[in-house]
């Protein structure tokens, strides 16, 4: 099949990255994503094609290990491809390449395809065509272990949506919980975190005007995180680790 492996050229402008000029953690989520939105398009089940059978895609979980963090202008091949199915989750692998040809981040990700008007998981038999077999590539990280909530945690801030944050989904967007995650390291600890490992499992969609309550905690280099809605649900959870 044709497109089974796609790979995107990108080049990190000045938004996408921190102070120091390194890549943050909500670019690197967005870089991720987007390139995963365009070879799902050439496979014939993007963004036009589900939206004509009431369906869409939602990230359920998602794995970095970041090797190096990029800086401002450079330039980076994002690659990606579906690697099979696991019950209703489709799963898909990414690497990330700089100049010289150099794997400087790896991913795995986990997705559900959903009825857009009920919200319900579809079997993966109702996608609009299949996807290719990529069972001789490699999977880089299995997902199969669940990333619960920690009740015994205490809100320490609240974050509210805005409109800005929603994707096309009309929820808020996979790359600003990343986003959040980071901002969390710095309140709680002061110092401008570099991530080693960052998982995150996204559990039930927030939208504006509603706000997520955050709590965490840092242990060494190991970092939890979890957000709830105005009703208490979870709405994602992660875990990450520093380098040291």
């Amino acid at each position: 099949m044709e497109h089974r492996i796609y790979r995107e050229n990108i080049r990190v402008r000045h938004r996408e990255a921190d102070r120091n000029g390194r890549l943050k953690l909500l670019s690197w989520f967005d870089f991720l994503q987007e390139a995963a939105a365009n070879h799902a398009a050439r496979l014939g089940v993007g963004l036009n094609a589900l939206t004509e059978r009431d369906q869409l895609w939602v990230l359920s979980r998602l794995k970095l290990e970041i090797r190096r963090s990029p800086q401002i202008g450079e330039e980076l091949t994002v690659e990606t491809y579906p690697s099979g199915v696991n019950r209703l989750f489709f799963t898909r692998e990414f690497q990330v390449f700089d100049k010289s040809g150099e794997v400087i981040a790896r991913a795995s990700s986990a997705w559900l395809l959903l009825s857009a008007a009920k919200l319900r998981p579809l079997r993966p038999d109702q996608l609009p065509c299949p996807l290719p077999d990529n069972s001789d590539l490699p999977v880089h990280f299995r997902l199969d272990e669940k990333l619960p909530g920690d009740d015994a945690l205490a809100e320490e801030f609240s974050v509210p949506v805005r409109f800005s944050m929603e994707d096309v989904n009309g929820h808020l967007n996979n790359a600003e919980y990343a986003g959040l995650v980071q901002d969390y390291v710095m309140w709680k600890t002061g110092e401008e975190p570099c991530f080693r490992t960052v998982e995150l499992a996204f559990l039930s969609a927030v939208r504006a005007p509603a706000s997520l309550h955050i709590a965490g905690a840092v242990d060494g280099n190991r970092l939890f995180v979890q957000g709830r809605n105005d009703e208490g649900a979870l709405s994602f959870t992660a875990r990450a680790l520093f380098q040291s």
